[in-house]
């Protein structure tokens, strides 16, 4: 290799990892690139350059979009963009997604051998020094690759599958047409349209799945299950056809030795802040599919929360808890 085309690339390289944007048509008119003659070099010959960079540095960069005027343009990920990426939210993600492939055999779908396992150990002990991850249990088992690996197979393909499930300590056996797997409230879920007169849609832990069997039959998603798995936010949403226009408003009042938790969190993703009263406290509105999405939630922050709507959810919290006193204070 030529010795300026040595420094061209050695230059390239140096670019890429200060994170910087490369854009063809602008290096043709610098003084590295320019030809003997003083005029900019061929488009060809900077691709070249480019060519002999991935020769050493495969997938070293990407092509991006460049702005106005530009094209042709490049750029890598580096080493300080993914430490901007690590905030405490992300960096927890990971020591938990870590901590939980290591009580499995998980780290065979990440395809990481001793050696990485070793130093991914080093990092997250190091990490542990700084931070404490407070967590439920994941609940997963020594044997969960494999149904894993088969879930995401007959979801890629479509596939109608049969699971066996375990339901009050029975296993039965569900035919299912997988869509996502999904991870919510610290467990991983299955979710699948069904195929049965009273129920289209289910959700499946896949820690009480313990066998998949592929059929031969393939199925065509249904956009309007794909939009309410996205739109989910608990494991306990109820699908129906027109689920969008059913929706039940929630409202609640917080008080306001508690706003701040709510001001500064979205429990969940429909959380919108109504007004705020003169005494501090916080009017708050929820949009869920089923009352039993929220109950939980309400009774975990009792008494600092009171029912202002629907009416029947109201009186619901407030007979259990009635209930509850009763039985109680006998």
């Amino acid at each position: 290799m030529p010795t300026n085309q040595t420094a061209r690339v050695l230059e390239l390289l140096r670019r890429f990892n200060n994170g910087e944007k490369v854009c063809i048509e602008s290096l043709q008119n610098e003084a590295m690139w320019m030809g003997d003659d003083g005029k900019p070099t061929s488009e060809r010959t900077i691709k070249r350059d480019f060519v002999v960079l991935n020769t050493y540095f495969p997938n070293s960069y990407e092509l991006i979009r460049g702005g106005k005027g530009e094209r042709s343009c490049y750029k890598a990920l580096t080493n300080n963009s993914v430490e901007n990426l690590l905030s405490p939210e992300t960096l927890s993600l990971l020591v938990q997604t870590f901590n939980m492939a290591q009580r499995s055999n998980l780290f065979e779908m990440f395809h990481i051998n001793n050696d990485d396992k070793s130093i991914l150990e080093k990092k997250i002990k190091d990490t542990n020094q700084l931070y404490s991850f407070k967590n439920k249990p994941f609940e997963t088992k020594k044997d969960d690759f494999g149904i894993f690996k088969a879930l995401e197979s007959a979801i890629k393909y479509q596939k109608y599958i049969t699971i066996t499930y375990l339901v009050n300590n029975e296993k039965k056996v569900f035919e299912v047409k997988p869509y996502k797997i999904v991870f919510m409230q610290e467990n991983f879920y299955l979710a699948c349209e069904i195929d049965t007169e009273y129920l289209e849609f289910s959700m499946y832990r896949i820690s009480k799945i313990s066998t998949v069997e592929n059929t031969k039959k393939t199925y065509q998603k249904n956009p309007m299950i794909i939009d309410f798995i996205d739109d989910m936010q608990t494991p306990f949403a109820k699908y129906s056809h027109n689920y969008k226009a059913n929706l039940i408003e929630v409202i609640l009042e917080i008080d306001s030795s508690k706003a701040f938790y709510f001001k500064s969190k979205n429990h969940l993703k429909s959380q919108k802040i109504l007004k705020t009263n003169e005494d501090g406290s916080v009017i708050v509105q929820y949009k869920i599919t089923q009352e039993m999405e929220i109950e939980q939630f309400i009774k975990s922050w009792l008494p600092y929360v009171k029912v202002v709507a629907p009416v029947s959810l109201k009186d619901k919290i407030n007979n259990e808890l009635k209930a509850y006193l009763e039985n109680n204070l006998k």
